[in-house]
């Protein structure tokens, strides 16, 4: 492969803020308007820009990003923007670069229905094409669940945009750690466990059903010590401050395996919890972003 040197190098850094040079001009005088997500006004097609970027497409895109971002303000003011046509040059560009669909994701949910009433669905199909275009980034299926949960109140899909963030390299601990025990509450885990049974049951693919499987077993050993820790105190008049106690004392005969690989702890009102002090290698090693 040719290797440049420091003068090659030089050259290709000066061409490179040429064609961004000549897209903000672009941009200056025609608004650069991207109709259909494709063609600006001036004639430029986003295969165009790509012919000539010199494989500068991430650079390219986020230049025009950096100009389409601020855009989605006017969705508040006035609930009219050329953000969802400039978004799709954007994507067009570099279909890899995940920030606009993360950003668009979790920003046009907080937009007012009263201004524009189709933000939540934009933000759906936004992130639908994100999952499958753009390079992994936990994010946007991650923003996606809690847009379900906080919003739609679809607790399922919720659940399953939080399984496919947990499953995504690179997310940190703390956000793979809230995905993978969403709906572990005392107060939600029987309705999210039978969210997964559905799933489970509804689904062809054995990697879902197997994952969904997973779900369940990990939402039942909370149950399962609940209870434990419900005799012992019987038994002993305290709840266990350990899943260790309950062995000793012949309440389990062992401390259940988790599919997730979590320890578990107990609070002082004697329901399970994940205990924060012994993490899975796993997350342990994801880096926090």
């Amino acid at each position: 492969m040719m290797r440049l040197n420091a003068a090659g190098k030089a050259s290709v850094i000066i061409l490179l803020v040429a064609l961004v040079g000549l897209l903000q001009v672009e941009y200056d005088a025609v608004g650069l308007k991207f109709p259909g997500g494709s063609v600006s006004s001036s004639g430029m097609t986003a295969s165009m820009v790509r012919m000539i970027d010199m494989g500068f497409h991430p650079a390219v895109a986020s230049f025009l990003w950096a100009t389409t971002m601020p855009e989605i303000l006017d969705l508040w003011i006035r609930g009219k923007t050329e953000f969802f046509p400039d978004l799709a040059y954007v994507n067009a560009v570099d279909p890899k670069l995940s920030y606009p669909y993360a950003f668009s994701v979790l920003t046009l949910t907080a937009v007012p229905t009263s201004s524009y009433p189709d933000a939540f669905a934009q933000s759906v199909r936004i992130g639908i094409e994100g999952m499958a275009n753009a390079d992994p980034d936990w994010r946007i299926p991650y923003y996606m669940a809690t847009n379900e949960f906080l919003y739609a109140h679809d607790e399922q899909q919720a659940a399953w945009y939080y399984n496919l963030a947990a499953e995504t390299p690179g997310i940190p601990q703390y956000a793979a750690r809230f995905a993978l025990n969403f709906g572990i509450e005392t107060n939600q885990r029987q309705k999210t466990e039978d969210l997964w049974r559905t799933i489970r049951d509804s689904s062809n693919d054995p990697g879902t059903k197997a994952r969904a499987q997973a779900f369940i077993d990990h939402l039942k050993i909370f149950d399962y010590l609940d209870a434990a820790a419900a005799e012992y105190r019987r038994a002993f008049g305290a709840y266990p401050t350990s899943t260790v106690a309950l062995v000793a004392k012949g309440i389990i005969p062992g401390v259940p395996q988790d599919p997730f690989g979590f320890s578990f702890a107990f609070r002082s009102d004697g329901h399970a919890i994940i205990d924060q002090s012994r993490m899975p290698a796993a997350l342990l090693g994801n880096p926090v972003q």
